[in-house]
C-alpha cells in the first residue's frame, strides 16, 4: 500500500505470500524459514527471490523501517473512579485528534504520525498486560458514545486509528491492519492486541487480505 498516492498495487500469488509473512513482524531469518515450509524451489533461490521483493518494496515506498523512539511502559490500572473518567477522556481525545488530522493531513500524514508511535516493549500477554487492554477498550467504547463520526457505522479508518493511538499511548503493543476484499470490492480497517482482533469482528482476518499494517 502507498500511503503517499494512497492507493495500493496487486502482487502475484508468490509475491501475495511474502508480503503476507513480512506484515507477521518476524525477522527476516524466521520469515524465510515459514516461506521455505510454503515452496518447493532452492532455498539459495528463494532467499534471492525475497531480498529482491523486498528491495522492489522499500524502493517503491511500500516497506519503511518506522523511527527509533522512546519505548512505551504499560501504565498503572485506573481503578478509582476519576482515574477512570481521565483514562476514557483520553480515549475521546484519541477519537477527536484522529478525525482532525484527517481533516487536515489527510490519510498519508495521519498514517506516517501512527507509523511514528513506538511499539511497547514487552508484548507478552500477562494478565496485568490483559487487564490493562480490557479496561483500556472499555474506555474506548464509552468515549464513542460522546463522539460524532460522520460516516458511523463506515468509520473504520478514524475508529481503528484513534483506537491504535490510544491503546499504544497506554503502553500496549497493538498493531494496525488495513485489507481489502477484491470481489465483491470492500476495504476495512482494524486493530489487534495480544494476538487477536480487538473492538472489531475477529472474522475480518479471515474476509480481508491485509496490504498495511503497522507492527512496530
Amino acid at each position: 500500500m502507498d500511503i503517499r498516492s494512497e492507493s495500493y498495487f496487486a502482487l502475484d500469488p508468490t509475491a501475495s505470500v511474502m508480503w503476507h509473512e513480512l506484515t507477521l513482524g518476524a525477522g527476516r531469518d524466521e520469515t524465510l524459514r515459514r516461506l521455505e515450509e510454503q515452496f518447493s524451489s532452492d532455498p539459495s533461490e528463494l532467499e534471492a527471490d525475497f531480498d529482491e521483493f523486498v528491495q522492489k518494496c522499500v524502493a517503491r515506498g511500500l516497506l519503511t523501517r518506522a523511527p527509533e523512539g522512546p519505548t512505551e511502559t504499560p501504565q498503572a490500572l485506573p481503578h478509582t473512579g476519576r482515574a477512570r473518567r481521565l483514562f476514557t477522556l483520553r480515549a475521546w481525545w484519541s477519537l477527536l485528534e484522529t478525525k482532525l488530522s484527517l481533516s487536515r493531513k489527510g490519510f498519508s500524514g495521519t498514517y506516517n504520525g501512527a507509523l511514528r508511535m513506538a511499539c511497547p516493549e514487552g508484548a507478552a500477554a500477562d494478565d496485568a498486560q490483559m487487564e490493562l487492554l480490557s479496561r483500556a477498550l472499555e474506555a474506548f467504547a464509552t468515549a464513542e458514545n460522546f463522539f460524532y463520526l460522520k460516516r458511523a457505522p463506515l468509520d473504520c479508518l478514524p475508529r481503528s486509528l484513534a483506537l491504535f493511538k490510544f491503546l499504544r499511548s497506554a503502553g500496549l503493543p497493538v498493531q494496525h491492519c488495513i485489507g481489502v476484499r477484491p470481489f465483491p470490492f470492500s476495504a476495512h480497517a482494524w486493530t489487534e492486541c495480544c494476538g487477536r482482533v480487538v473492538h472489531d469482528d475477529e472474522s475480518n482476518r479471515k474476509r480481508f487480505t491485509v496490504i498495511a499494517r503497522i507492527v512496530s
